[in-house]
C-alpha cells in the first residue's frame, strides 16, 4: 500500500468516525429531548391527577358541610317544636288544675 492509498484509507476512516459521533450526537439529542418530553407529560398528568383530588376533596369538605349545616338547621327545629309541645303541654296541665282547683273550691265554669 502507497503512502497516498494510506492517507486516503485514513482520511477515510476520520470521515466516518466523525460521521458515526455526529450521528449519535444526534441520536443522543433526539433520545433526550424524547425523555423530556415523556418526563414533561408525566408531571402534567400528575398536576391533573393533583388537582382532580383536590377538587374532590374540597368537593367533599363542601358536601360535609352542607350536610353538617342541615342536620343542625334540622335540630334547631325540632327542639323548637319540642318546646313548643311541652309549652302546650304544660299550659294544658295548668288549666286542668286550675278547673280542678275551681270546682273543688265550688267555682263553677
Amino acid at each position: 500500500m502507497s503512502s497516498y492509498q494510506a492517507q486516503k484509507a485514513k482520511d477515510s476512516a476520520a470521515q466516518t468516525a466523525e460521521h458515526t459521533k455526529n450521528v449519535g450526537a444526534e441520536k443522543a439529542g433526539q433520545a433526550k429531548d424524547h425523555a423530556q418530553g415523556v418526563g414533561q407529560d408525566a408531571k402534567d398528568k400528575a398536576n391533573e391527577a393533583g388537582n382532580f383530588a383536590s377538587d374532590k376533596a374540597n368537593q367533599a369538605g363542601q358536601a360535609t358541610s352542607d350536610a353538617a349545616h342541615t342536620a343542625k338547621d334540622k335540630a334547631v327545629d325540632d327542639k323548637d317544636r319540642t318546646g313548643n309541645v311541652l309549652q302546650q303541654t304544660g299550659d294544658k296541665v295548668m288549666e286542668t288544675l286550675n278547673n280542678a282547683k275551681d270546682a273543688l273550691m265550688g267555682n263553677k265554669l
